[in-house]
């Protein structure tokens, strides 16, 4: 009898463990779409208010609000050298870190707008105005477009000009698409061209440069693979022959001779990785 009620209770409890297990996981897989569709549009946005909307005395204010007690604390706890290390390290790696985001973000825009405007010319050719048409591909865009594009739909309904809302729009993205596309809308809407072939022309061509682009890149690759190798080579030596035979590498540590001819060594890295990108062009080498 005890045995038998010992069985009972197992099975109910792997039972109840199965359910619960099964459950989470179809909880999972139900919300897992929506979840990664809504930190992916968060993520999307936090980066746009970051990127471009805050104010940089804002965001300076706000950052040193933050770090100034943490490098107190480590100034007290751990070393001054290193809190002062930090304060000045901490400033150059933001500023370099948003300058890689903000390139991305414009590479990103800069690919989707070709199929932004074809959107927008099948709309215009259905007959829609252009304001309408801006509105209606809107939402149909990907992100980080689709902000950009509603922000001048917004702009446009509180009674901007179209004309100075793309000008809005290339001061934040300052590429070279967004440039011809400024210049085309103003051109036909002073001149009263065809907007719809005009826009589907410039579509072709800004697809064209970026095949153009992507094949000089694929071209490249060798070139721009070396230089990276012969960036990263002698400090992988460098670093391997320390560990290893540390007494070859104890005159270039120890002593200031060294120090000096390390750092001329860094220099003369950075020169030669610097005049590779410098050859093949900066839209090229990334």
């Amino acid at each position: 009898m005890v045995m038998t009620n010992l069985i009972v209770v197992f099975v109910f409890i792997f039972a109840v463990n199965m359910i619960v297990v099964y459950g989470l996981l179809w909880c999972v897989k139900r919300w897992q779409a929506p979840a990664q569709n809504w930190l992916k549009v968060s993520t999307e946005q936090s980066l746009a208010d970051f990127l471009i909307y805050m104010p940089a005395r804002v965001f300076w204010a706000r950052l040193a609000l933050v770090i100034t007690p943490i490098l107190c604390a480590v100034a007290m706890s751990i070393s001054v050298n290193i809190a002062v290390f930090c304060a000045v390290c901490l400033p150059i790696a933001v500023v370099v870190g948003k300058n890689f985001m903000l390139a991305r973000r414009h590479h990103l825009i800069t690919r989707q707008l070709p199929d932004a405007l074809d959107m927008l010319v099948t709309a215009t050719s259905a007959g829609l105005s252009f304001h309408a048409a801006l509105e209606r591909t809107a939402s149909q865009l990907p992100i980080p477009l689709r902000f950009e594009w509603q922000l001048i739909s917004r702009l446009t309904r509180t009674g901007e000009g179209i004309t100075s809302a793309l000008q809005n729009f290339y001061h934040r993205v300052p590429t070279e698409g967004v440039l011809q596309m400024l210049l085309t809308v103003q051109l036909g809407l002073q001149h009263g061209a065809q907007q719809a072939q005009v826009l589907q022309r410039l579509a072709l061509s800004l697809r064209q440069q970026h095949y153009a682009i992507e094949r000089v890149k694929s071209l490249s690759a060798q070139a721009r693979m070396q230089g990276k190798v012969m960036m990263l080579l002698p400090v992988g030596l460098f670093i391997i022959l320390h560990f290893l035979h540390p007494e070859n590498t104890r005159v270039l540590v120890e002593t200031s001779a060294g120090h000096y001819l390390l750092f001329g060594c860094f220099v003369l890295m950075l020169l030669g990785n610097y005049l590779i990108r410098k050859v093949l062009g900066s839209a090229y080498a990334q």
